[in-house]
């Protein structure tokens, strides 16, 4: 169960209203997050948990969505991966604010897996936020595609329950967007991730 933020000296989590959502979105630039009634839906269709610290700030936040919600994105991603496979499906929109958001994307993706029910769980993230690979890899996380959702810049889509095939991955460097696109287009996907000379590599098997 996801906790709530009531322990006196660790950050919490707590499911947010839509003031409060649309509140920490102020200072936040990415486009799936516009327009504003695009935001308000959101939160009525899905759930936002938060983040926050003892005091009861709001430090972060994600949306766990259905995939057959009325949504920009969630239409971009039945596109994307088509309709079979994912009906009943959840995924969760990319995380915002300034807090490392590790403990909420572990309990994100566990609730999306608890509501999704065997089915279909999803993950999207901003070009922009690319250093967060390794954290939604290690939550069990695949990276199976990098296009463009709903005319938004290319975006990282991810999907949980891939096996990882027993054998040698191919490294390729995560700014190579070339390669990584080819890999991906030839039905590799990343599973595994480590850092060479402060840069990020993932490692990708055929699935």
């Amino acid at each position: 169960m996801i906790q709530t933020c009531d322990p006196p000296r660790t950050l919490g989590l707590r499911r947010l209203s839509a003031q409060e959502f649309c509140t920490l979105l102020q200072k936040e630039t990415s486009s799936i997050y516009r327009p504003h009634s695009e935001v308000l839906r959101m939160v009525t269709v899905g759930e936002v948990w938060g983040l926050c610290a003892p005091s009861r700030q709001l430090l972060a936040a994600q949306p766990v969505l259905p995939m057959d919600a009325d949504l920009a994105l969630a239409a971009a991603l039945r596109a994307c991966r088509g309709w079979r496979g994912i009906e009943g499906g959840y995924f969760l929109a990319p995380p915002v604010g300034a807090q490392d958001p590790a403990q909420l994307v572990a309990a994100t993706a566990a609730r999306a897996r608890q509501l999704a029910r065997g089915r279909q769980v999803l993950a999207v993230l901003d070009p922009g936020a690319q250093q967060l690979l390794p954290l939604y890899l290690g939550q069990g996380f695949a990276l199976r595609a990098l296009r463009p959702l709903n005319s938004l810049a290319p975006c990282f889509v991810l999907a949980a329950g891939t096996a990882t095939p027993r054998r040698e991955p191919v490294w390729v460097p995560l700014e190579d967007r070339m390669q990584l696109a080819r890999q991906l287009a030839k039905g590799y996907a990343a599973l595994d991730s480590r850092r060479r000379d402060q840069s990020i590599w993932l490692g990708m098997y055929p699935v």
